[in-house]
């Protein structure tokens, strides 16, 4: 059992991160001045990047953010950009001709890459969801019934398990441009956010269809996707087995983030075999992790490669995020205070390594020391995103804003349930004066 007054005072701490650091940057920094919506990317001395691209990742991720902020905090300043966030999803990316949303727009709001990726699409879907649960009106909840329906036409293999990757703007699938690393066909990337996706849709639409999708997706992972060892495979073929190539990864950030996540879309759902069949799988996904993707210090390094045998030591920011919840969710489900010691130590690597005190918000990533990228180092380049902004198309308030908001509720609930144990004993010992 974890002392109450520590609960305390990681509940403030990570409260004051997210209201006085990430938010209170996004709100500063990451709106237009003049325009509608946000900018595409910041670099790291604040200002805006005028000529980069937007993408619906960024602007969902944003739009999830908020929604969530303003819900759980009706009393702050967030609701004016939850409903921004939504307007540009809604005016600027939509596909009002053959639905879904445009992956990419110009600064000027042209549209620049209208590939349709299930990857974005489920984005979109999952912080419209978000955005309905602080904002209910009969009219979205419309407009998320008729997006999941096309969405999971159009995207779910009618042949095989599991969804395809990409696809034309009027929906013909596409082998080239998937977001698979090496272009297989099929990512657990994908998979883990259409999961994290269609739970949301489940949670404020209670349809036998969805039901349905999400117990599919859920039974995916278990008998095809978490390994016996319980790393996760990353790419797959059409068939859904894991490729040669991706048998010698393990991706450390998605696993952990994973273990969180699978549980959570399991609660929603509400099955109790799969909960009792998840369990135990979650938590070896954990110890996995903690195993040998979590350093001395804390910090979580990106993957290992070569069966294992080679650490790629640098630890993104996003990575760090997600092992707060991942380990917390640990800690909860097995009362296991070791658990508990890596969430403590890893937020002591991001307080000291990862958050820029002097400018706001954190850096995208540092090396195993802890030492902030500034520009890509050629051992080690990010797929997607730049060191040298601190907002990019894939930089975004998702991933450490929705870890303290998780943070700040976990540990409300636990502290909420010591009082109440402690209530119901000092009852109980009246009662046996």
């Amino acid at each position: 059992m974890i002392d109450r007054l520590e609960l305390i005072s990681y509940l403030e701490i990570f409260e004051k991160e997210l209201h006085d650091d990430i938010l209170a940057y996004w709100m500063a920094y990451g709106v237009e001045k003049k325009g509608h919506g946000f900018y595409g990317a910041v670099d790291l001395d604040n200002k805006p990047v005028l000529s980069a691209n937007k993408t619906s990742v960024l602007n969902s991720r944003i739009l999830w953010t908020f929604s969530a902020a303003a819900k759980q905090y009706p009393e702050k300043a967030y609701e004016s950009l939850a409903h921004r966030a939504y307007r540009v999803i809604r005016e600027d990316f939509a596909d009002n001709e053959f639905g879904g949303f445009f992956m990419e727009l110009s600064s000027s709001n042209q549209v620049e890459s209208d590939v349709k990726h299930t990857y974005a699409q489920a984005f979109v879907i999952y912080s419209l969801c978000k955005y309905y649960e602080f904002a209910p009106s009969e009219e979205l909840l419309s407009e998320i019934q008729t997006f999941f329906l096309l969405l999971d036409a159009k995207t779910k293999d009618p042949v095989n398990p599991g969804y395809l990757e990409s696809f034309t703007r009027g929906w013909e699938p596409i082998t080239e441009n998937r977001m698979a690393d090496n272009n297989e066909p099929k990512s657990l990337n994908t998979h883990l956010h259409l999961l994290e996706a269609y739970a949301a849709v489940y949670k404020v639409w209670k349809s036998e269809l969805v039901k349905r999708r999400l117990t599919e997706l859920l039974e995916l992972f278990i008998h095809r996707i978490i390994r016996p060892d319980g790393h996760l495979g990353v790419f797959f073929t059409t068939e859904f087995e894991e490729t040669e190539s991706s048998k010698e990864i393990c991706s450390f950030g998605q696993e952990i983030e994973g273990s969180w996540m699978i549980w959570e879309a399991a609660e929603i759902l509400g099955d109790k075999e799969i909960l009792a069949c998840i369990k135990p799988l979650i938590l070896k996904m954990a110890d996995a992790v903690l195993r040998v993707g979590v350093d001395k210090d804390g910090g979580v390094f990106l993957e290992s490669t070569r069966w294992g045998s080679h650490i790629r030591t640098n630890k993104h920011w996003w990575l760090q995020a997600e092992a707060l919840v991942g380990f917390m969710n640990s800690y909860q489900l097995t009362g296991d205070s070791s658990y508990w010691e890596t969430v403590k130590l890893t937020w002591s690597f991001i307080d000291q390594f990862v958050i820029d005190h002097d400018r706001g918000e954190w850096f995208t990533k540092v090396s195993r020391l802890g030492e902030a990228y500034v520009v890509e180092p050629k051992d080690d380049p990010s797929p997607f995103y730049r060191n040298d902004w601190k907002i990019d198309p894939w930089k975004c308030p998702y991933h450490n804003g929705r870890a303290m908001l998780e943070l700040v509720s976990r540990i409300s609930e636990l502290l909420e349930n010591s009082a109440d144990a402690n209530s119901l004993l000092k009852t109980k010992n009246e009662q046996n004066g």
